[in-house]
């Protein structure tokens, strides 16, 4: 398991499930945490250190909100020069101020707002159709 200090802001998002992959920059502490030397063939490359669990935390001290996530992969983007770990379910909580109450008005809320928009993308539709047939 590996342990993260994140912001307020991305620690919310990851809590909420609004960020689903944890990108760090390409600097020279995060390419000696992650990158792993390996000989092969007389030859020296580097493989990315997986985790199944993180541990993302946010400020200090004894009561510091924390949570365990599951990590899927961490893989480089050549595009972005970034590292990123691809996060998965929540595990554990502590100290956070997002209840699951909250958690489920939010998925509540999305649902109808996906709901409200495939109404009207359908009315749309049928809007496009009725022009055809018109025609």
């Amino acid at each position: 398991m590996y342990r993260l200090s994140i912001n307020k802001d991305l620690f919310e998002n990851i809590l909420l499930k609004k960020t689903l992959v944890l990108e760090k920059e390409n600097t020279t502490y995060w390419k000696k945490e992650l990158l792993e030397p390996i000989i092969e063939d007389d030859k020296l490359s580097y493989k990315i250190r997986q985790f199944e669990k993180l541990i993302l935390t946010n400020g200090l001290g004894n009561d510091k909100p924390q949570i365990v996530i599951e990590c899927f992969k961490v893989d480089y983007s050549i595009e972005k020069g970034i590292f990123e770990f691809y996060l998965g379910k929540i595990i554990e909580q502590k100290n956070t101020n997002i209840s699951e109450d909250q958690k489920d008005k939010i998925i509540e809320q999305l649902l109808k707002e996906k709901e409200e928009l495939e109404n009207k993308l359908k009315e749309k539709v049928k809007m496009v159709q009725q022009k055809i047939e018109f025609k």
